[in-house]
């Protein structure tokens, strides 16, 4: 408890001296913050390298290293804007964010099924709660809990909370999603995490099978949610673009195991066409593909 007060109390400070300075110096000490990962995090820094030129074959050794780093400085970006998100008055929303394609999710509500987004590791899903603001209309999402950290996990929800999302636990949580759906509310599920092998199925993502999570597929067939992709799109510091694409069409006659690898591939599908249009946006030091079966 005693570690998680001082971290609270480190990150407050650093939100404090963030907040005095000028946006071009925030952004910069986003920057300086994901090169001095780069550079530290060795690991996670091969672990980005090899992800890239595993989708991305043509990428010379220097192309998948810059690109590491972009990605990298990105996220350092990301994690000073979510800071001082909350410190962003409302009135400010529309000069910042801009949304596209809403009427998909208005069209979608009208179903009265609720209605799944589909979230990604992409640009700053962290300050994902923005656009329930403009949708007026709660998102709920799912947040693994950090169980040895209890105080830093409520600290990471309330930031959360502060941008209009109603976080629940990423754990056996199927009635909670069930219930909200029935209440006609927007459920919010990541769609790139790796899945344990038992629980999974393999699905091709930039030509090889990766263990993917059968969740989202499995709902959206059960319940006739729409399923919704949402991401953002980077257009400066603490500016973005947020983009409602098509409902992802849900296939429901056939073989069942069938059905839910053809639909978690359409998932997969969509993540590597927004992908390739910003590659550095994505989270590339997760191990999405891990071992070779």
């Amino acid at each position: 408890m005693f570690v998680d007060l001082l971290l609270i109390s480190l990150i407050k400070a650093v939100q404090q001296s963030l907040r005095i300075l000028p946006e071009r110096g925030q952004r910069g000490a986003g920057v300086l913050l994901g090169r001095f990962a780069f550079c530290l995090l060795a690991n996670r820094r091969k672990v980005a390298v090899s992800n890239i030129r595993r989708a991305f074959k043509h990428y010379s050794e220097a192309e998948a290293v810059d690109l590491a780093r972009r990605c990298f400085e990105n996220l350092g970006i990301n994690l000073v804007e979510s800071l001082l998100l909350p410190y962003v008055p409302r009135e400010k929303y529309e000069e910042r964010f801009k949304v596209e394609n809403a009427e998909y999710v208005a069209d979608a509500l009208k179903l009265k099924k609720g209605m799944l987004a589909l979230v990604f590791h992409y640009a700053n899903w962290e300050i994902m709660g923005v656009a329930s603001w403009f949708l007026k209309n709660p998102i709920v999402v799912l947040a693994r809990p950090l169980k040895r950290h209890k105080l830093i996990n409520t600290f990471m929800n309330n930031l959360r909370a502060s941008t209009g999302l109603v976080v629940i636990p990423n754990e056996n949580t199927g009635r909670d999603v069930m219930r909200y759906l029935k209440e006609n509310k927007i459920i919010a599920i990541l769609g790139d995490q790796r899945e344990k092998r038992s629980r999974g199925v393999y699905v091709d993502f930039f030509g090889e099978p990766v263990p993917t999570t059968k969740g989202i597929a499995t709902i959206g067939m059960k319940t006739r949610a729409p399923v919704v992709p949402f991401y953002y799109v980077r257009e400066g510091f603490l500016k973005y673009r947020i983009v409602c694409s098509a409902p992802i069409e849900m296939e429901r006659k056939g073989d069942i195991e069938e059905l839910i690898r053809k639909n978690t591939r359409k998932i997969n599908a969509f993540l590597e066409s927004i992908i390739v249009e910003h590659p550095d946006e994505w989270f590339w030091l997760h191990r999405r593909w891990g071992r070779k079966r």
